[in-house]
């Protein structure tokens, strides 16, 4: 991959995590596809298949339903022309039981042309995450 392309996918990706931690929905919508689709484990609180260019949202509402004060730590970024990987560390408190959790997490990108089509977040302790949500696991 060249370098302009490299540096052009990772400021799409940073820039993405800005407008999201601003709540600048209207441009969020503008660097995803209309088919953008967003897997969470159904093992999660807030789990499922959001899909539309307004899934972001609706998730990002409904995932601080369950934490307050939030902080995302980026440790790494890896990049190809069809995906981009970021290992984050989520920090956040619940608003149920008030434990202050440090969530890693695993976030992959899904690119077509130049927008982003999906993202597929993997985290690393769900069980910890529903408990500190009060949502046990089946």
């Amino acid at each position: 991959m060249d370098t302009n392309l490299y540096n052009q996918i990772k400021n799409q990706i940073n820039h993405l995590y800005e407008l999201t931690a601003a709540g600048k929905w209207d441009e969020v919508e503008e660097q995803l596809t209309d088919d953008f689709c967003i897997i969470e484990a159904d093992s999660l609180p807030f789990g499922g298949t959001f899909n539309g260019k307004n899934s972001l949202q609706r998730l990002y509402t409904h995932v601080f339903e369950f934490w307050e004060d939030p902080d995302l730590e980026f440790h790494d970024m890896t990049i190809s022309e069809n995906n981009v990987v970021c290992l984050l560390t989520f920090h956040a408190t619940s608003r149920h039981n008030g434990e202050r959790l440090a969530m890693k997490i695993t976030e992959v990108f899904h690119l077509r042309g130049d927008k982003i089509c999906g993202i597929t977040p993997y985290y690393f302790d769900t069980a910890a995450i529903a408990k500190a949500t009060g949502t046990p696991l089946d």
